[in-house]
């Protein structure tokens, strides 16, 4: 059954690949990447517990209007 906090949840798997994404495109010479966030992204407002929740540390989170690139290390 698909329930109202599964519509809440929103797409971690989109998450996810969008992490990846930032990891990857990191230069190689440290272990911090950015993660743009959009208004409309559905995690929008829990981005930094997710990235907790994932392992990662020292996340600073822009207060975000339209985008905002969210920094994370590992």
């Amino acid at each position: 059954m698909y329930t109202s906090d599964d519509a809440r949840k929103g797409n971690d798997t989109e998450l996810d690949r969008r992490i990846e994404a930032a990891v990857k495109e990191n230069d190689g010479g440290s272990n911090a990447a950015y993660l743009r966030v959009y208004c409309d992204d559905p995690w929008i407002n829990r981005i930094h517990e997710e990235l907790e929740k994932r392992g990662f540390k020292n996340i600073r989170v822009p207060s975000i209007v339209l985008k905002g690139d969210v920094y994370f290390e590992w």
